[in-house]
């Protein structure tokens, strides 16, 4: 942007000093145009010096709860030859201040450990019911709706947990201000790999590559995060990709399974 600051001003000059202006052009006093000082304010959480985890992952939380949006995540387990052996992929879309909510969880487990039945679920609330459609390898589904009580609603719809946890197992820092203002975040080390969230049976991650966009009010718009690790005796690579969009513009339908679905209650 400084450069660009410079080329405008000494083509400003320059046309200035042209000999086919008009002596009343070339009297008319030249304002150059104005060039960028400072970078865009850091999110909340963030400097040069550290990065805050818990302070940017309740900003990414409160930017988003007064907003609609949509969280989309695919996450890949790779075996060392290539092969997929687990891939698994989530949508949620949030009304503001989560009055609703809908999504999806589905999965690919074939030659995964736990491998079961459950290929994906559905889920939707309007803050007074809970439906749930359950879908099976076998083509069966089973529907499910329940009163609203405490404890149904999701704990980690912004998804910051995990961006908390994955700033507290990896030295994270400013790789970048982008021209739009966001910030990239980047680690390659871990400084506490017990804190990184990982799926069922993974262990021992090594070899991490983590990189973070965030916005200036600490919307992490875009997360991607790449370990090795082992899978029982297997070597095996984990991709998981995280990112927000359709802020305010997305909008939250009831399902058409809905209305199959029978409200249970408890005695």
């Amino acid at each position: 942007m400084r450069r660009l600051g410079l080329l405008i001003v000494g083509l400003a000059l320059l046309l200035a000093g042209c000999s086919g202006l008009s002596a009343q052009d070339a009297n008319e006093p030249v304002t150059p145009a104005p060039i960028p000082t400072d970078e865009a304010p850091y999110p909340p959480g963030v400097s040069e010096r550290a990065i805050e985890p818990n302070v940017l992952a309740r900003s990414h939380e409160g930017a988003l709860r007064t907003t609609s949006y949509t969280l989309t995540t695919r996450q890949y387990i790779v075996a060392a030859d290539g092969e997929i052996l687990r891939r698994t992929n989530r949508s949620r879309q949030v009304a503001t201040n989560a009055t609703s909510y809908r999504g999806y969880f589905s999965q690919n487990t074939t030659n995964y450990p736990s491998a079961g039945l459950t290929t994906r679920v559905d889920y939707w609330t309007n803050g007074t019911v809970v439906a749930t459609r359950h879908q099976e390898r076998t083509g069966r589904q089973s529907l499910h709706m329940w009163f609203v009580e405490n404890g149904d609603s999701m704990t980690d719809l912004t998804a910051h947990q995990r961006i908390e946890a994955v700033l507290g197992a990896v030295d994270v820092t400013v790789a970048r201000h982008e021209p739009d203002g966001d910030i990239v975040l980047t680690g390659s080390e871990f400084v506490d790999r017990e804190r990184l969230i990982r799926p069922l049976f993974v262990s021992h991650p090594t070899n991490v590559s983590v990189q973070l966009r965030v916005r200036s009010d600490g919307t992490v718009v875009t997360k991607r995060v790449g370990y090795d690790a082992t899978l029982g005796s297997h070597d095996i690579r984990v991709v998981r990709e995280t990112r927000v969009t359709d802020e305010g513009t997305t909008t939250i339908n009831r399902p058409a399974w809905v209305a199959n679905a029978t409200l249970s209650t408890e005695e």
